[in-house]
């Protein structure tokens, strides 16, 4: 009878299979996102710039070589317009972000019950923006356009899984993938924008990646540089694009996972989630080369295998590529 059902707050244990697939859907949309900044950000120098400034080359040439190593675009003396297009829609370019939204969608449909028709929907658009034969070439405006639109639609579905999604296990793995991927994608935009032998301008490109130009001109009368650039990009807790915020996100939703153990004892992904913490949380920029970011980055992806041993039943190490 209604009047003597009993209340639940929780729906029970969560199966590892749709554990592994939120976790990879966080990662996959993470991963196009990452690329989508690439590519309008290359663009946008593209329009925007006269490329025939030394600094600018050197930005321009190291987010085109970025795309590349990431297996978003072909090298070689491809032409940036035919680079940035097969970026956005060349699926048989697995870091594309076409391929990794279409990734996310074949991921997303095995939990499809988890999701909400909303956001269901949103993937959908991605994948029907991002669907186009990559040989079609776009202008430079047409595809700032595109990634610009793709992004909004990214920044939608993280806003619905913030404000939508009920704080179970399911969105906190998701969170933890999302969470993972960025602080991931943050350390390679860094290390690769950010030596300290970058000129001023591939500095300035780091900040349009996170997005923080507006909050670096604000606190800083002066033109970028390369101390508060990188300590608003790794150690600003207070930025939500920086990696000490992801990682102070990573340490608080692994501290909430179920353990099996009775001993009190941390398991291995606390163990890494919290030394990781602790050492950004202390790091200072004087500190910073690229092998301290090498060093953070390849810890994260120890604590992405720690946490795949742990809950995943297929669990296994990440491909080379990256892939799943």
């Amino acid at each position: 009878p209604p009047d003597q059902i009993k209340i639940r707050r929780v729906v029970g244990n969560l199966p590892s299979r749709v554990a592994d697939n939120l976790f990879w859907l966080g990662r996959y949309l993470e991963r196009a996102e990452g690329v989508l900044r690439l590519t309008r950000t290359l663009l946008g120098r593209m329009i925007d710039s006269d490329v025939r400034i030394p600094g600018q080359q050197d930005a321009v040439k190291r987010l085109s070589g970025l795309l590349v190593a990431w297996g978003a675009a072909p090298g070689g003396r491809t032409a940036l317009i035919r680079q940035a297009n097969v970026a956005l829609h060349g699926v048989d370019q697995y870091g594309s972000a076409a391929a990794c939204i279409r990734e996310a969608k074949r991921t997303a449909s095995v939990t499809r019950e988890r999701l909400s028709i909303d956001a269901w929907r949103l993937i959908g658009d991605l994948t029907r923006q991002l669907d186009r034969e990559s040989s079609t070439l776009g202008t430079e405006g047409e595809g700032f356009e595109t990634a610009d639109r793709a992004l909004r639609g990214l920044a939608a579905f993280a806003g619905l899984a913030e404000e939508n999604m009920i704080r179970g296990d399911g969105w906190r793995f998701l969170e933890i993938g999302r969470r993972l991927e960025r602080a991931v994608t943050t350390c390679r935009f860094a290390r690769h924008f950010g030596d300290q032998n970058a000129q001023a301008e591939s500095l300035d490109v780091l900040l349009d990646l996170i997005d923080c130009q507006i909050t670096y001109r604000s606190r800083y009368l002066i033109g970028v540089a390369f101390h508060p650039v990188m300590d608003l990009v790794l150690f600003d807790e207070h930025n939500p694009r920086s990696v000490a915020f992801q990682i102070a996100r990573l340490d608080g939703e692994v501290a909430a996972l179920p353990t099996v153990r009775g001993d009190g004892l941390m398991e291995a992904p606390r163990r890494i989630s919290l030394k990781l913490a602790g050492d950004v949380a202390t790091a200072r920029t004087d500190q910073v080369d690229r092998s301290f970011i090498l060093m953070v980055e390849q810890r994260l992806m120890s604590l992405s295998e720690a946490v795949a041993h742990r809950y995943f039943l297929q669990s296994g190490v990440d491909a080379p590529s990256g892939k799943r």
